[in-house]
């Protein structure tokens, strides 16, 4: 699997929900964004959608609905983490990414998010997390590759741990 650097601060309106969570070790929250309810309606039984699979990986904490709507991915103000540490506690060793643009009520602390769009039916698993190599080899990331964000923390070297490794 082929990463690269992405940009935090980016907002994609489709709804996304958590579809995956395994706690403890390498722990993950998986996020999918999923297709308009009228491009659901308007396909065939097993189709295909555009979705994009949003997962953080070693996570110490979330704050969120299951279904957060659309999403705004940013790391905290300097004042933003200083109130969401007088709440929580200290994130040492970790990363704060906000869902929202304007809020911090919903967060996950984790050491690294990493990000993809794919062409996926709406139960297939992610291959960001997927143990199955054949669904990570048939479904590539459309566009360009899976990109990740570990600032201001990095917990571990990525060019020898990547996304299907951390689990």
């Amino acid at each position: 699997m082929t990463l690269e650097r992405g940009k935090l601060g980016f907002t994609d309106a489709r709804s996304f929900s958590l579809i995956g969570y395994r706690y403890g070790g390498h722990g993950y929250a998986l996020f999918r964004g999923f297709p308009s309810p009228v491009e659901i309606e308007d396909s065939y039984g097993d189709s295909e959608f555009r979705v994009l699979d949003i997962c953080f990986m070693n996570i110490d904490r979330i704050s969120c609905w299951s279904a957060v709507g659309p999403i705004h991915l940013r790391h905290p103000t300097d004042d933003e983490q200083a109130a969401i540490e007088a709440r929580i506690g200290p994130t040492r060793n970790t990363n704060v990414y906000l869902l929202r643009p304007s809020s911090i009520e919903d967060y996950v602390v984790a050491s690294a998010v990493y990000w993809a769009e794919y062409h996926l039916a709406l139960t297939s698993p992610s291959p960001l997390v997927t143990e199955s190599k054949g669904i990570q080899e048939t479904h590539s990331p459309i566009g360009r590759p899976v990109q990740f964000a570990d600032q201001p923390w990095t917990p571990y070297s990525l060019s020898t741990n990547q996304p299907s490794d951390l689990r």
